[in-house]
């Protein structure tokens, strides 16, 4: 797979991406940003190339963790990414279907996401099968992911997730019903003055009083970044 070398946080985090295919975006700078340190051991359910669990090492540099992703050439990318990063011995990647992959129970501080947003019903699926896999559930549904997040996280834990904003009820929904009380959210604006596109969400293994937090704000009147953002970006 031909692929690019790319730089995160003004070139503290690299990046492996196809030339062709999946590539990032803000989500996993947003969600890692949102998620507050430490993180002690993690797990990154559908990892892509990745650029949330790198950001995350970043961030806490006594963090460890796991990342599972389906596609081959992606966890190949993220595996080699790796090196690049000098986090070798603090994170592993599985290439395997996170349904199935051999996770222990209750075993996991923390649980991030950057999952399939879509449905398959909702139409637009990529005929491109990788583009189709990240973007939509044709493999990873809302309830099952969930219910692997609930599985692996220890009592006391966390799971946090970036999600489209008209399925934030879904999401919270969804949490309660494996047991897991949505802590904080936090909604993504591309404007001021625009509908959120995205919600960030923070569950707990445990009792909790879910906190709204002011919302995050992309563009500013002139197109630009906001403040906030490139401060997330690690821009001055």
């Amino acid at each position: 797979m031909e692929f690019t070398v790319d730089t995160l946080l003004r070139g503290r985090v690299t990046l492996l991406q196809p030339t062709d295919g999946l590539r990032t975006s803000l989500d996993p700078i947003f969600l890692s940003a949102f998620v507050v340190p430490p993180f002690g051991r993690f797990l990154d359910v559908g990892c892509g190339t990745g650029a949330l669990s790198f950001l995350l090492l970043a961030r806490d540099p006594a963090a460890t963790g796991v990342g599972v992703e389906i596609q081959p050439a992606l966890a190949a990318l993220a595996d080699a990414g790796r090196a690049r990063n000098d986090i070798e011995t603090r994170l592993t990647i599985v290439a395997d279907d996170v349904r199935a992959a051999p996770l222990p129970p209750a075993s996991f501080d923390l649980i991030a996401t950057n999952p399939p947003f879509f449905r398959v019903a909702d139409g637009n699926v990529s005929p491109i099968a990788a583009r189709a896999l990240a973007s939509h559930e044709v493999a990873l549904a809302l309830d099952e992911w969930v219910a692997v997040a609930a599985r692996a996280v220890r009592s006391g834990g966390r799971v946090a997730a970036i999600f489209p904003a008209e399925r934030a009820d879904e999401l919270l929904v969804t949490f309660r019903a494996w047991g897991l009380s949505p802590a904080r959210t936090r909604f993504v604006h591309p404007r001021v003055e625009r509908p959120a596109g995205r919600v960030l969400v923070e569950a707990v293994r445990g009792a909790s009083t879910l906190k709204y937090e002011p919302p995050l704000v992309v563009h500013d009147d002139g197109g630009g970044f906001t403040p906030e953002v490139r401060w997330l970006l690690g821009e001055p």
